[in-house]
């Protein structure tokens, strides 16, 4: 390999590193919302000059009051790249790579910088961004094998319902998780549990039978 060879092969592997599940989830979580920060930079410096900006201004809250309200922003549709038997599990994820990205929005809002540090919610953001990255690949697998009538579609269909119902329960999970103040309570208690162990050296209680 040499020149513009090289550089290709190379490109991919620029920023993959070595890891655990977990360190390899944070950076998924944390490179994802790296867009969102940029966004809402960007909507802050339009505040400073409110009058100059009232367009971006205006379109940012109508959106939020759509999230809130449960409505799409409209902003994310699939529907010209799945196939019309797979509708339905194209419109569910569309909804919620709208959604994944309101969360993002709310939690930057929310933690600022400090979302680095959140990482029982990253993890929650991550394993969602991986199941809408998954399950928009089974749509395109699926919706290539209807349209050219291969003979395994309708087998192939089966199997895309399944883990696209599955899937939008998962993710819908997670982003509720990211979010829910009950779920906040149970990660403050987990960080605590761990602060203890690490302190500990291992684990901190006794043996049920006493030994």
């Amino acid at each position: 390999d040499c020149g513009v060879e090289r550089v290709m092969r190379d490109l991919r592997i620029f920023r993959i590193f070595e890891g655990t599940n977990d360190i390899l989830r944070l950076f998924i979580a944390l490179t994802g919302i790296q867009y969102a920060g940029s966004q809402l930079k960007e909507l802050q410096k339009a505040l400073s000059n409110p009058t100059a900006n009232l367009g971006l201004l205006v379109g940012a809250g109508a959106k939020k009051a759509k999230r809130l309200v449960g409505i799409s922003t409209g902003n994310v549709s699939l529907s010209k790249y799945v196939h019309p038997e797979l509708a339905s599990s194209g419109e569910k994820i569309a909804k919620l790579i709208d959604a994944f990205g309101g969360t993002v929005e709310d939690l930057l809002i929310k933690h600022n910088k400090k979302i680095i540090e959140e990482q029982f919610i990253l993890k929650r953001l991550a394993d969602a961004a991986i199941d809408i990255y998954g399950t928009v690949a089974v749509l395109s697998r699926v919706t290539r094998s209807l349209n050219n009538n291969y003979i395994s579609a309708k087998h192939e269909k089966r199997l895309c319902e399944v883990w696209c119902s599955e899937a939008v329960e998962r993710i819908r999970n997670n982003l509720l998780q990211a979010t829910d103040s009950g779920a906040q309570k149970n990660f403050e208690t987990l960080a605590t549990i761990s602060k203890e162990v690490v302190g500990h050296g291992g684990i901190f209680h006794r043996h049920v039978l006493g030994f």
